[in-house]
């Protein structure tokens, strides 16, 4: 086995085999460490991703055994269960497994090698620089030391080795509870027969709180259902949740194909996302979509911009912070920003009661196109402010009013923040000092509203 390569990748999921694929079909030297058995590509997750992630990052939309079911959009339903809004918007439901292992063969296709079977035990640093990875076999317990020019940590929520790094490195940001959420669910097969078509996502701080349930079809008699509640000391038990309020609706079910529980980061990005010779993507970075919790594509999107920057870097013999920092401001453009704002829109919704979220869909406050667009664009526009302003002046809501523009001048902020991420790390304490005072007066706001 090689000791040393150009880039060496911890993880084998979405991210980790994309990110390698990009970087080893431009001739680099990658090795791909993943923890499991190269068969083993399993992870628990909604299953569904929007179909315009797959023109952005320019590979090919999912076919055969990985694609089995195509979306039209969205139902979002009221805690009611009576009034609902559909969001347009094609996407897929995956098969995930064969989809990863699809990413997977890219990558090994282009030259990487993936060493499955293969756990991190510590990061190998000289001074203020990563150098590499020691690992150990799973097999034989044969511990072994990698030397990269790059290591990116594409090990999902664990951030197996962002975590390990040295507490005064940018990088090592630790993320509290609450900005995660606990999901537990099932692919279940019914003797029902299953309206397919939209991808169903179910409003409840009874069922889930500061989160949802979902009901994912993936054909007419198999569906992937499940539910995230917000992470912290006070969180519920998901798997009991779903075992008291969703397994005695469901009914008909003849065979659970999985279930499982899990943890996803459900806020903005890390602040800082690299370091000297080292890169961290996917839910290592928290891509993931702070609304819906909705990972693979924002995975994607960021192995793409990490791949770009790494391919600079390297062709400049500068795979310090400085050469990789442009990493930021091309996932920023792509998603970044838009998460900010979404963040800021998470905050509010978690505090918001089953009465308050059951007037805005009762009378229709807001419509289709007004959630499309705030999930697309990750803003809350002035005209759909004047428009709801009006409406709910009608129904003598004020408290909600000013609530609503309190919360898109926040995220305004925190978007434009995010969008002016700074051009080199030497201005990043003072745009990190920014953003932690936003959010801070955000959350005292929240607190006192």
């Amino acid at each position: 086995m090689k000791n040393k390569c150009d880039v060496l990748v911890a993880g084998g999921g979405i991210a980790g085999s994309l990110v390698s694929y990009l970087l080893a079909s431009k001739g680099f030297d990658v090795i791909t460490v993943e923890q499991k058995h190269k068969d083993d590509t399993m992870k628990v997750c909604g299953d569904a991703i929007g179909k315009h992630h797959f023109y952005r990052i320019g590979i090919p939309h999912p076919s055969g055994k990985e694609l089995v079911g195509v979306f039209k959009g969205v139902k979002v339903v009221a805690p009611n269960e009576k009034d609902e809004i559909i969001v347009g918007g094609e996407g897929y439901a995956l098969n995930r497994p064969i989809f990863v292992k699809r990413l997977q063969k890219m990558a090994m296709d282009a030259g990487a090698n993936l060493l499955d079977r293969h756990a991190v035990l510590r990061p190998i640093t000289d001074g203020t620089w990563l150098k590499g990875l020691q690992i150990v076999d799973l097999r034989t317990k044969e511990r072994k030391e990698i030397e990269a020019t790059v290591t990116i940590d594409a090990t999902g929520v664990s951030a197996a080795v962002r975590n390990k790094l040295p507490v005064e490195w940018f990088v090592s940001e630790k993320v509290p509870p609450e900005d995660y959420d606990v999901c537990y669910r099932e692919i279940i097969e019914t003797d029902r027969e299953i309206e397919v078509g939209y991808a169903v996502i179910y409003l409840s701080t009874i069922i889930a709180p500061g989160g949802y349930w979902w009901w994912f079809p993936k054909n007419e008699s198999v569906a992937n259902v499940g539910l995230g509640v917000k992470g912290g000391e006070k969180s519920p038990n998901p798997k009991r949740n779903y075992d008291k309020y969703l397994r005695p609706r469901i009914g008909g079910v003849q065979r659970v194909i999985h279930a499982g529980g899990g943890i996803c980061p459900t806020r903005r990005t890390i602040s800082c996302m690299v370091w000297n010779g080292f890169v961290a993507i996917g839910d290592a970075a928290c891509t993931s979509n702070p609304i819906h919790g909705g990972g693979m594509g924002p995975a994607m999107l960021s192995a793409k911009a990490a791949a770009q920057a790494i391919e600079e870097a390297l062709s400049q013999d500068n795979p310090s912070i400085e050469g990789l920092w442009s990493y930021h401001n091309e996932y920023m453009e792509l998603y970044g920003a838009k998460q900010a704002g979404l963040d800021v829109l998470r905050m509010y919704l978690q505090l918001m009661s089953d009465e308050e979220l059951n007037f805005v869909f009762e009378k229709r406050v807001i419509t289709s196109s007004d959630v499309g667009e705030i999930g697309y664009k990750g803003n809350v526009d002035s005209a759909l402010v004047s428009k709801v302003s009006s409406a709910i002046r009608l129904l003598s809501r004020p408290s909600l009013l000013a609530r609503l523009k309190k919360v898109k001048d926040y995220m305004d902020k925190a978007r434009e923040l995010y969008y002016s991420y700074p051009k080199s790390p030497s201005d990043f304490r003072i745009w990190k000092a920014q953003v932690d005072s936003l959010f801070k007066e955000y959350r005292a706001w929240l607190l006192g509203s």
